[in-house]
């Protein structure tokens, strides 16, 4: 009997132990609100899809953290070819900011074994990938909500909130970030009411303007009279409150500065870096904006003259249609009606690869290079008063690699 009593106390001591080991486990994984995953054609362990969704899922976190937290990026090709998303909410600081870039994609998978496509909001940021190219176009799909229970009068609440979110509508979708905040006297009373707009940065703006609308339109019936009020999808999120909240947003980054020993050439747009080229110097203008648009930074290379007093959606679509119009492959490049339809934000930019491809034929001359030669003398078009004249020609070349 006495036996049986032991054996009995080690099994459940045993028990115990690995209960607790396996909670600890769990309580390390970053847990979603409600993730959304899909339950078909599930990859398997060992498959080439989880290949890549590992691949992609461990290059988010410092991506992200090198690019304004927030990236998307695809890993693998064809069938099996994983397309990811990742970037942090405004109103979380900069340490829950860096741990939910580390965190989510960690556990993601131990939420959503075998799941193609996911779609995860978390405190602090939020995760997606998918066999899918969603890049570019908004999410339906509404993650979850929180809710401030004191109230105020209602009257005067959707007064201030109603011009506040919806003037947040229209500036979110032109700023750098894709976010937006503000604040509105609430009438009668001392108090005021700060809104917050932000959209997923692959957007366009036109979806993230339908994407912020369409959330601040459910404001009202969601928070009739609550004093606070957020709604988090997966591409835009919303949130509203009578006092003040903290945002903050990523380090701006900074173009690296021309070669001091090189002059520079601005169009008004780009100010990109000059290397010298035997007598000449050479200007990579496509190339070196291209590294731009791969590091997800484009706007960045915008000229530092003009202090970033432009519209950055209309910036960022012209530098792209740009690229296009450029592309290495003639066959890829858009017809005039595709690339004014881009150029009017009536059309998502196009999907171009991080790295500018390598070109099978002789471009075009002035494709790639742009080349800037000066010379000494007389001329008659010389400016006075310096004996010098710059002439710009143009070269045919291969493309670098």
């Amino acid at each position: 009997m006495a036996s049986c009593y032991c054996l009995l106390l080690v099994l459940l001591t045993t028990f115990v132990f690995i209960f607790v080991a396996a909670a600890g486990q769990d309580n390390n994984i970053m847990k979603s609100f409600n993730p959304s995953c899909s339950r078909t054609d599930n990859y398997t362990d060992g498959s080439q899809y989880k290949k890549n969704l590992d691949q992609l899922l461990a290059a988010l976190p410092t991506a992200a953290g090198d690019n304004g937290w927030f990236y998307n990026g695809t890993a693998g090709t064809g069938a099996d070819q994983v397309f990811g998303l990742i970037m942090c909410y405004a109103d979380r600081n900069a340490t829950q900011c860096m741990e939910c870039l580390a965190g989510a994609p960690a556990g993601i998978t131990a939420l959503c074994p075998g799941s193609r496509n996911v779609s995860a909001a978390y405190d602090a940021c939020v995760l997606r990938y998918s066999t899918t190219d969603f890049f570019s176009v908004a999410s339906r799909d509404e993650a979850f909500y929180v809710i401030w229970h004191s109230t105020v009068d209602q009257a005067r609440l959707e007064d201030a909130r109603s011009s506040l979110m919806n003037r947040l509508a229209r500036t979110a979708p032109g700023s750098l970030l894709f976010v937006a905040n503000e604040s509105a006297p609430l009438a009668g009373s001392s108090d005021s009411v700060y809104g917050l707009a932000q959209c997923t940065r692959d957007l366009t703006a036109i979806e993230c303007s339908w994407c912020l609308n369409t959330y601040i339109a459910l404001l009202p019936g969601r928070f009739p009279n609550n004093t606070g009020g957020a709604l988090k999808g997966y591409s835009c999120y919303v949130r509203y409150s009578i006092g003040a909240f903290d945002i903050t947003l990523p380090p701006r980054r900074t173009a690296p500065p021309p070669p001091t020993d090189s002059p520079s050439v601005s169009t008004g747009l780009v100010r990109p870096q000059v290397r010298r080229h035997g007598e000449e110097d050479v200007i990579h203008v496509v190339q070196w904006l291209w590294e731009w648009y791969g590091r997800g930074a484009i706007l960045d290379a915008a000229d530092t003259r003009l202090k970033g007093e432009f519209d950055a959606r209309q910036m960022e679509t012209v530098m792209v249609v740009g690229l296009w119009c450029a592309h290495p492959d003639r066959s890829l490049r858009p017809s005039i009606r595709q690339a004014v339809n881009v150029l009017r934000l009536e059309a998502p930019l196009p999907s171009l690869p991080a790295r500018m491809p390598v070109a099978t034929y002789m471009p075009p001359p002035d494709a790639l290079y742009y080349t800037s030669s000066v010379t000494t003398g007389g001329s008659s078009s010389s400016s006075s008063g310096t004996g010098t004249t710059r002439s710009s020609t143009t070269e045919t070349s291969t493309l670098l690699k």
